[in-house]
């Protein structure tokens, strides 16, 4: 059996919204299911395809483009997957023209792992995908976008609803994968311009905006084209600076990993986060021999240690442990300028985490002046991509050496790469030097993400600082400044994310 799955609506042709702070957002849950779904199936040997749009600009277009891609393709089945929008109603339902028994199974399947209500197989002649689509198809809705029982719910059984969706579909037991890999869906019909260095235009704005470091003047220049080398050199591509269909298929796909992807933080928590940060007393510090630091340093420190209150797992268990050897451990190594501030690290917990980020904060001044986007020393010659520094800490690959919790990170956030960068770009604008990437494989892509997302950068380089301290020249020298205020900041950080009930 082959199955092919889109995501409803479209990219510019939104589907139903619902209302903030708690409601979803049709086209990016459907894109969420779309792609999990196509996982579980593909990880237990049913051949299955996935597809969204990114191009149509109208609703008709969007129709007849979606139909078009399944009646392209070698299947047995089609499938589209919804939300739906109606207030006061609840549940899921199945859609149907041929396949009622198909459609109540999938049905049935969905609210008993999940909890929804359950609607049933409903009559779907009147709807275009049922009719324009040559195989059995069928369009599923999830739930009510607009009802929060069913967006908690949602939420809190999204793996059982898609696992339940898989084995619906496919008449067998699906094994869910350990890792699921990034989300590969069949590129849709480019509407793209091949671009390169000299253009100018709408198709260049369109690429700055989606390589985010940039500014978005429209104007494909020497920064742009340093940086589009280093995306393409991150996505295994072929480093020539061109924006053809194969680059503008991984633009595409980081532009959905970013709409589909969980933020850090909620946006409430990050609003009051962000404006604690701002007015600390370390915001406007001036750190000995660099000064100032840019006005979204501080707080985007701030917001990722946050972003570890709320985290699970190896990274945050290594950044919160006792501190051990001073000849490993950063902590240890500074453990009297620690004590003269009054903070001691000999207890695991989040106060010793905490104490990590009073030291980061301080190592980024010394490193990068707080810019998020430096490349390697150009001094140096060395060009290795698992040795050349990079980000806010100028921290290379090969400090995943530290400890087996700092590889798995990359593929993490390379899946879902919201890392602050709005926050950590404010008042900056970067040169081609500071952009260059070198070499290839991890360690481009890291190179790449260390300054695309400076919250990935921030986790690598606080468990890098637990385990392997001798990895930066200002750690050694003792040269960074613990500043108590900076303390007192993260201490409010920490109150607000434990009165959002939001700390692991």
């Amino acid at each position: 059996m082959k199955i092919c799955i889109s995501a409803g609506h479209a990219k510019d042709v939104r589907g139903a919204e619902g209302p903030s702070p708690w409601g979803l957002d049709e086209v990016d849950e459907a894109r969420r299911v779309t792609t999990r779904v196509g996982e579980l199936l593909n990880a237990s040997g049913v051949p299955t395809k996935i597809w969204w749009d990114d191009v149509s600009k109208s609703q008709n277009e969007n129709l007849e483009r979606i139909c078009d891609w399944h009646n392209a393709q070698s299947r047995d089945l089609d499938v589209s997957v919804h939300f739906n929008a109606t207030a006061g109603a609840h549940g899921t339902e199945v859609y149907y023209v041929s396949q009622h028994a198909l459609a109540k199974e999938v049905c049935d399947a969905i609210c008993a792992a999940s909890g929804l209500t359950n609607r049933g197989a409903k009559d779907g002649s009147n709807l275009y995908f049922l009719n324009h689509t040559a195989k059995p198809a069928l369009l599923l809705e999830i739930c009510f976008v607009d009802t929060k029982s069913d967006c908690d719910t949602y939420r809190a059984k999204f793996e059982q609803i898609c696992k339940a969706t898989a084995e619906g579909l496919s008449g067998q037991q699906v094994v869910p994968s350990p890792t699921p890999p990034t989300p590969t869906p069949e590129p849709p019909p480019s509407g793209h311009k091949t671009i390169g260095i000299g253009d100018k235009g709408d198709d260049v704005v369109s690429l700055q905006k989606s390589l985010g470091v940039l500014i978005a003047d429209g104007d494909f220049g020497s920064i742009t084209e340093t940086w589009v080398k280093a995306f393409q050199g991150a996505c295994n591509l072929k480093a020539d600076g061109v924006v053809g269909p194969v680059t503008w298929e991984q633009v595409d796909a980081l532009d959905t990993r970013l709409r589909v992807g969980e933020p850090p933080l909620p946006k409430a928590l990050a609003d009051k986060i962000y404006s604690l940060a701002q007015q600390s007393e370390i915001a406007d510090y001036s750190w000995p021999g660099r000064g100032v630091p840019p006005q979204g340093y501080v707080p985007g420190i701030a917001l990722s240690f946050a972003h570890a209150l709320t985290r699970s797992g190896e990274a945050v268990a290594v950044m919160s442990r006792a501190q051990s050897s001073p000849d490993k451990d950063a902590l240890a190594w500074y453990e009297p300028e620690f004590k003269q501030n009054g903070m001691s690290n000999k207890i695991a917990g989040l106060d010793t985490m905490r104490h990590l980020y009073v030291l980061l904060m301080g190592l980024g001044p010394r490193e990068s002046s707080g810019r998020y986007f430096e490349g390697r020393d150009m001094s140096a010659s060395n060009v290795q991509s698992e040795t050349c520094e990079s980000g806010l800490f100028q921290t290379s690959w090969n400090i995943k050496a530290g400890s087996s919790a700092i590889a798995p990170l990359l593929d993490e956030f390379w899946r879902n790469p919201h890392g602050f960068l709005d926050v950590f770009k404010e008042g900056l604008s970067p040169t081609s030097n500071n952009l260059n990437s070198y070499g290839s494989g991890a360690g481009i892509r890291y190179q790449f993400l260390a300054r695309f997302c400076p919250l990935f950068h921030c986790m690598v380089t606080g468990v890098g600082m637990r385990t392997l301290r001798q990895h930066w020249g200002p750690i050694n020298r003792r040269e960074v400044t613990i500043k108590r205020e900076a303390d007192t900041l993260l201490q409010e950080v920490q109150s607000l994310v434990d009165d959002a009930g939001e700390i692991a």
